[in-house]
């Protein structure tokens, strides 16, 4: 069978660079925030972005609050509601279970901090609200990744990992509207794109760097001594996430082109593996189907992967023009269709497009011919 190729349903201009997706996972929502990145040049205006250099340039972003609305009898479109201007953004993500009772989101920042916001369902203008950051470290380490560690377990006081540039990991305490710094150690000799937490066992996370090492750390075990360190991937890896649906499932995703799915409970080799080509910077799985991975390939495009005894390519979108980046699924149904919303981000034409998953209804897809429980 060949891939589908859905068509943009709606798309958003964003100004500056997009890198960073997510819909907000609370209620029937159809709201997502966008992440970006500028540099900023103050003297020759005609420079591309393409062709800035960050040492004589500026970081800046912005956070776009925006809306999945109806328009007319058939169509949607994109309605923005808020925008923040930050310092430059490498990633955002969600909290996906309320804590003290709010519906908080992480930044990961340009200038090496991280700041959490909580949601203000009372106004759409101000519905981001500022709670807390990070102290701006000594050193000029931008932090490049987040997860949160309370995707299955609810916590009040989660912790947060994030990766740096300077190949530095940091395991956060969030607390009473503050963030602590439970561990900090050197993951990676060079840039580490990407830390995330196994949902099924949050002392354990995974992290990836420009090292091409693919690495596991047990947060019971001091001075942080990796559980393991993989070369498999021949270039860096840029994403991780674990199948909060399925115990032992990991993907990850590299610079290489190469999706990998591992059974976590033997890291010698991954299970199976897709060649998407254009590297991979974002993996997502599906909010309700286990088998689905939503992979941002940077230079070739967005596809959706069905993994199960093997992998194949189910959907491919290639409207975007630039580097592609940001992406995530819409946490619920669109009651209007038979298929799951997905936003995708890219960078320089700085542009978010919506369409949909028609193919998510083939099947409800699972793993089960892929690992043994």
């Amino acid at each position: 069978m060949s891939a589908a190729n859905p068509a943009s349903l709606a798309s958003f201009d964003t100004e500056y660079c997009a890198d960073s997706l997510e819909f907000c996972p609370f209620g029937d929502s159809q709201r997502f925030l966008v992440g970006t990145y500028q540099l900023l040049q103050s003297g020759n205006a005609n420079v591309s972005q393409e062709e800035l250099s960050s040492k004589d340039a500026k970081r800046v972003g912005r956070i776009y609050v925006c809306d999945v609305v109806e328009n007319g009898e058939h169509g949607i479109c994109i309605v923005e509601r808020q925008r923040i201007d930050t310092s430059a953004i490498f990633d955002i993500k969600w909290s996906y279970n309320l804590v003290s009772g709010r519906e908080l989101a992480g930044v990961a920042y340009a200038d090496g901090t991280l700041g959490v916001f909580a949601a203000n369902s009372q106004s759409d203008s101000a519905y981001l609200l500022d709670v807390c950051a990070t102290e701006q470290p000594a050193t000029e380490s931008m932090c490049c990744s987040l997860d949160w560690s309370n995707r299955l377990s609810p916590s009040n006081t989660p912790h947060i990992v994030t990766s740096q540039s300077d190949g530095s990991l940091n395991l956060l305490q969030f607390s009473e509207s503050k963030l602590e710094v439970a561990s900090q150690w050197q993951g990676h000799d060079m840039e580490a794109w990407i830390s995330a937490f196994d949902y099924w066992n949050t002392n354990v996370v995974y992290s990836g760097g420009d090292d091409a090492r693919l690495k596991g750390w047990d947060m019971r075990i001091a001075p942080h001594t990796p559980t393991f360190n993989l070369g498999r991937h021949q270039a860096g890896v840029c994403s991780i996430q674990s199948n909060f649906h399925r115990e032992n499932v990991l993907a990850t995703g590299s610079y290489d082109e190469n999706v990998f799915i591992w059974d976590t409970r033997n890291m010698r080799a991954p299970v199976s593996e897709f060649n998407v080509g254009g590297g991979v910077w974002r993996l997502k799985w599906h909010p309700e189907i286990s088998s689905r991975l939503l992979v941002g390939a940077m230079y070739n495009g967005f596809h959706i992967l069905d993994v199960a005894s093997t992998v194949n390519l189910s959907t491919s979108f290639m409207e975007h023009a630039s580097i592609a980046y940001g992406a995530d699924w819409c946490q619920t149904r669109d009651g209007k269709s038979k298929g799951w919303l997905v936003g995708t981000s890219s960078f320089y034409d700085h542009v978010t497009h919506i369409w949909r998953d028609s193919a998510a209804n083939i099947g409800s897809g699972c793993l089960e011919t892929t690992l043994s429980a």
